[in-house]
């Protein structure tokens, strides 16, 4: 036995247990599945292939932050260049307002 002044905590387990499992269910919509491949006629499974396209076309087109243009981040980046330049400006003149106040009381 060993003692330990800090309990390592174990690891957290899922188990799951299906409030309603009907084993019939399961069984006829196998049964339907294989059918429907021998007859050639289109599954589920041909939906959801369908509705995984969509799905990554509409990925493809919507654009992330990294996939910003070059125009996008040249307007940004002169944006910033114009705003720095406005509050030095803005400094500058409570600086010079700042020291003139200053002589008048010396």
């Amino acid at each position: 036995m060993r003692f330990t002044f800090v309990k390592v905590p174990e690891h957290r387990k899922f188990k799951h247990d299906p409030i309603y499992y009907d084993a019939d269910k399961e069984e006829r919509e196998e049964r339907e599945r294989r059918i429907r491949l021998e007859m050639g006629l289109k599954t589920e499974e041909d939906h959801r292939s369908f509705d995984t396209r969509i799905r990554g076309q509409m990925r493809r087109r919507i654009k992330t932050p990294f996939e910003v243009t070059r125009s996008a981040r040249k307007k940004s980046n002169l944006r910033l260049i114009v705003i720095l330049l406005a509050l030095m400006a803005l400094f500058y003149y409570l600086l010079q307002a700042g020291y003139e106040w200053y002589s008048r009381f010396l």
